[in-house]
């Protein structure tokens, strides 16, 4: 796998992790090429963890007929273990955090063929709803690397996109990766970002969001949670037992990590905004409405209209919708126990927070502290 991209990266930590398990595992490094295949049959090894999106180098892999264990959906009709995060659910957390943000105009940039490219679109039409239309760029180079001449065709055709999109548009993209193209077509442009423009990649991958101008905002997942996945599955193989997560682990993204590429600027309305910073400094202690209706010269009617308008929910819902996404961050948190996130967030009960966390994510709180909480 390439160890260029921060998912990998942080897949190859998660296989460490677990290899301490495991004394008598000894690793080889193959690149992602005709080449390195051929080294695998060379060194003889007994099983392979890869990060598979091209058809032919996995048909070169499976014929050596030994266990192995993707780490990316890309392909269609891919049999066999996988290990890889939950993408439609990657899309809707992407949605949602732009209609809280309050944008009208949405934009989508990532690959056109690849399945986990394809799934997280999928989530973020899902989560914007039917009433929201998606502008698409598909760049059919990623996340190969491309030649010089590649990648001018691709920012050629970036930079007609952005000139043609209705601003202010919010712009999920598959990785970070595009996202600092996006970044820097923007810049070439003189397209402000966030204020045209803003950008959402995912994999946190602190190399693109730092070098990117501004810092990109990313959604963070558990890649070391996959590659530990991963390692254990490919254990239960050469051991000749049943494959843990029936041979498909999909874990819940972890988080919106905010930086400069993303702002609440796409809220017009002063009151509103005010409304919503107010709910980000006082989370966990603001017990009713009344309270966020206090903080503004308005009636509570007229505040409930205008919030509606901007972000598409009601103001308690909003204020439950923050809630969630703080609870998401510290349940991955080893330490942190059901109760005091509850706690933390503002909830009155355990139960009231279940309740609330469950509708909103479709898991438990102690479902999704089990299924995503970080291995390092």
């Amino acid at each position: 796998m390439k160890k260029s991209m921060g998912f990998n990266r942080n897949v190859i930590e998660g296989i460490y992790a677990h290899s301490q398990r495991r004394k008598n595992w000894v690793f080889y490094d193959a690149d992602p090429s005709l080449e390195g295949i051929d080294a695998l049959a060379q060194w003889q090894v007994d099983g392979v963890i890869g990060h598979f999106f091209d058809e032919e180098l996995l048909g070169r892999v499976l014929a050596l007929d030994i266990p192995l264990v993707n780490t990316t959906d890309s392909l269609l009709g891919l049999n066999g273990a996988l290990s890889d995060v939950n993408h439609q659910a990657v899309g809707r957390m992407a949605g949602e955090y732009f209609l809280g943000l309050g944008f009208k105009n949405f934009g989508y940039v990532g690959n056109g063929i690849l399945q986990y490219s394809k799934q997280r679109l999928s989530g973020y039409k899902e989560a914007l709803g039917g009433g929201n239309v998606v502008d698409t760029c598909f760049v059919a180079y990623l996340p190969q690397i491309v030649s010089a001449a590649e990648s001018h065709q691709v920012r050629e055709k970036m930079k007609q996109w952005v000139s043609g999109l209705k601003k202010p548009a919010a712009v999920f993209c598959s990785n970070d990766i595009p996202a600092r193209d996006l970044a820097d077509v923007c810049l070439e442009l003189n397209v402000s970002v966030p204020g045209e423009i803003a950008i959402l990649g995912v994999d946190n991958d602190f190399v693109e969001c730092r070098l990117s101008r501004p810092p990109l905002s990313s959604i963070e997942i558990p890649a070391a949670k996959v590659g530990y996945a991963a390692a254990e599955m490919l254990a239960d193989m050469l051991n000749k037992r049943e494959l843990r997560h029936d041979g498909h682990f999909s874990p819940e993204p972890i988080r919106v990590v905010e930086r400069g590429s993303t702002s609440m600027n796409a809220v017009m309305d002063p009151h509103v905004r005010t409304v919503l910073e107010y709910a980000d400094a006082h989370l966990a202690n603001v017990k009713d409405v009344a309270e966020l209706v206090n903080q503004v010269p308005l009636s509570r009617r007229n505040l409930e209209l205008r919030v509606q308008s901007s972000i598409g929910m009601s103001l308690w819902s909003m204020m439950l919708s923050k809630r969630v996404g703080y609870a998401r961050v510290l349940l991955v948190e080893k330490d942190s126990s059901v109760g005091e996130v509850s706690e933390r967030c503002g909830f009155a009960s355990v139960r009231r927070f279940s309740e609330v966390f469950r509708k909103a994510t479709g898991f438990s709180p102690r479902d999704f502290k089990k299924n995503s909480s970080r291995v390092l």
